[in-house]
């Protein structure tokens, strides 16, 4: 927030900038009166002194003090018409300028005029006026100081001309008195100048302050609703799942018959993914926030992704009744190549907004189906979802990109979805665009740069090579969790042996003849030890640069460095089956590369 004393300079220019029009606007309203002012002026002088010229003279300078008069308040009338704004104050600021230069060089035509031919009494009294007119200038200009010299400059040199050169009643007395006073003038008009324009700049500086503040204020009070409809979203869209879950736990320790337990747990299995969906949700916008989210560019085969996809979520759409396509063109012939959907893209983030946008269509579609196409268009890569569902009114569009928006209640999700991939697809650089119609569905539009050298995309999770006869160490605090990922590791036929840190897992090291394939850490360990410390010790106690994973619920990217920076692959919780093995197959190969996985979520 700019202060006073520490301001930038834009900040500085901009203040300036209104102090100006200020300035115009005071000068613009006085204009057409001073212009008045001024030929009333000099009908007075005329009067008083015309028997010290010629009344030819005199009347001529009349006549051009009456045409200065007319041309002035002519075009100020038409200009008044036009409205004073920052780009044409300057405009304005010279204008008065030069008619005050044009009533000072009358003026000092008047002191010539008057003083050669009048008595020193009539001197006397032109001098007067002249203070007079001076005085008068000093109160209405002094807030422009080059108006304000345009006209005293003419007068004072006029007089000073004068006394040089036709001589007074006492020559240098009146000169050191002109010089006093000149001298006078020009201090206070610098004095009152800066007055002026140092509080109207603290006047604007306050009113962008206040302006400043109640912004900051509209944007507390909207974090503030925000907060509380996240609130309101999260502790009953939450509640569902895990409600749910406590149930079918329950009827899964009541019941006995095979086939209804494997139905139970079928339907444990789709809450406790719906429940990852929502946390993998906050985790995204949390993220977004923070802007901690980054793209890792890569080759993306599109036709490897969208057939993944498509096969993942035909099953969701029979489950519904629903039918699902996906066009795709031609991978074989003269008109295609496998290298035609071929793209530069973080394949991760761009698998989050297809799955989120084909997971929003599902759930809005009651009967009818879903497409996901791709195509080549204008040189690009077109991919569309759409669907017959329910569609969005043209006045509701953008409110579904926003955060916590549920135009249409589901009782599923928190509101999320659309708004991640809003965000999403701008940090990719994704066009978006959606056309709906209510009750006839929704069309949303992806629009992507072909990749020119068509490398060849990383291979689907689906295709994982077959694990067995390794060995893990699993290191987590929580008993529960070593639990649930030594059963997990044991049906892929892996050995494994868990502990809390690296102390309690010393005394079974000492039966362990093999040096382990694989690390997988928790960042927060038992006894205060962290995940990345306890790698660093079994790789130094084996003398073997492990292949490790550590896994964390921290997202920030001080974490994320930190693991890459050790040679660590990344996991971020809470994660899936996919990931979980897509990280361990990764890790078994012979050449490991380290990794950053993220949670890919949909709502």
């Amino acid at each position: 927030m700019p202060t006073p004393t520490a301001i930038s300079i834009d900040e500085e220019t901009r203040l300036q900038a209104f102090v100006r029009l200020d300035v115009a606007q005071r000068l613009r309203s006085n204009d057409l009166s001073l212009t008045v002012g001024n030929f009333v002026l000099a009908l007075l002088v005329a009067g008083s002194l015309h028997k010290a010229a010629p009344p030819a003279w005199v009347a001529c300078w009349l006549g051009l003090q009456f045409v200065n008069m007319a041309f002035h308040l002519w075009l100020g009338l038409r200009w008044l018409r036009s409205p004073l704004t920052i780009s044409n104050a300057p405009l304005w600021l010279r204008r008065v300028t030069r008619t005050s230069g044009i009533n000072g060089l009358l003026w000092l035509v008047a002191i010539h005029l008057f003083w050669l031919g009048g008595s020193d009494a009539q001197r006397m009294l032109l001098w007067a006026w002249m203070i007079g007119i001076s005085s008068a200038a000093l109160h209405s200009l002094h807030a422009y100081l080059p108006a304000y010299f345009a006209m005293v400059g003419p007068v004072l040199l006029g007089l000073l001309l004068a006394v040089l050169v036709h001589g007074a009643i006492d020559t240098w007395a009146v000169l050191a008195v002109l010089l006093l006073g000149a001298t006078l003038y020009i201090h206070f008009a610098v004095s009152l100048r800066r007055l002026l324009w140092d509080s109207l700049r603290q006047a604007h500086q306050l009113a962008h302050l206040s302006e400043s503040l109640k912004q900051e204020k509209d944007l507390a009070v909207k974090l503030s609703q925000s907060r509380s409809r996240f609130l309101a979203a999260a502790s009953h869209d939450l509640r569902q799942p895990v409600h749910a879950l406590s149930l079918f736990v329950g009827a899964l320790k009541q019941n006995s018959n095979p086939a209804q337990s494997a139905q139970i747990l079928q339907h444990v299995s789709s809450a406790v993914d719906a429940m990852g969906a929502m946390f993998n949700a906050l985790l995204d916008i949390s993220k977004l926030d923070a802007e901690q989210l980054q793209p890792q560019w890569q080759t993306v085969d599109l036709r490897a992704l969208l057939t993944r996809m498509s096969a993942d979520h035909s099953l969701q759409a029979q489950a519904k009744g629903l039918r699902f396509v996906c066009d795709l063109p031609p991978s074989e012939g003269a008109q295609a190549s496998p290298a035609a959907l071929t793209v530069r893209s973080d394949p991760a983030l761009l698998e989050r907004v297809l799955r989120n946008l084909l997971s929003n269509a599902l759930r809005y579609t009651a009967q009818g189906g879903v497409l996901l196409r791709a195509r080549q268009r204008h040189g690009r890569i077109e991919l569309l979802v759409a669907d017959s569902g329910v569609g969005i009114a043209r006045a509701r569009r953008a409110e579904v990109f926003d955060e916590f928006v549920q135009l249409h209640e589901s009782g599923q999700g928190l509101g999320l979805g659309l708004a991640i991939v809003h965000r999403l697809s701008g940090l990719l650089g994704l066009r978006l665009r959606l056309r709906s119609r209510p009750g006839r569905g929704s069309l949303f539009t992806l629009m992507l740069a072909p990749h020119d050298e068509g490398a060849a995309a990383a291979p689907s999770p689906l295709a994982q090579p077959q694990l067995g006869g390794e060995l893990v160490i699993v290191l987590d605090e929580s008993a529960e969790i070593r639990q649930a990922m030594s059963t997990l590791l044991s049906a892929w036929g892996l050995g494994v042996i868990s502990a809390s840190n690296v102390d309690e897992l010393m005394p079974q090291l000492m039966d362990v003849s093999t040096v382990p394939r694989l690390l997988l850490c928790d960042y927060r360990l038992g006894g205060g030890d962290t995940g990345s410390g306890a790698i660093a010790r079994l790789r130094e106690l084996f003398n073997s640069d492990i292949p490790a994973v550590l896994l964390s619920g921290d997202t920030s990217t001080a974490r994320t460095e930190e693991a890459l920076d050790q040679g660590l692959t990344l996991l971020q919780k809470p994660l899936t089956q996919v990931q979980l093995r897509t990280a361990v197959t990764q890790a078994l190969r012979p050449i490991h590369t380290p990794i950053a996985i993220s949670t890919t979520s949909s709502d």
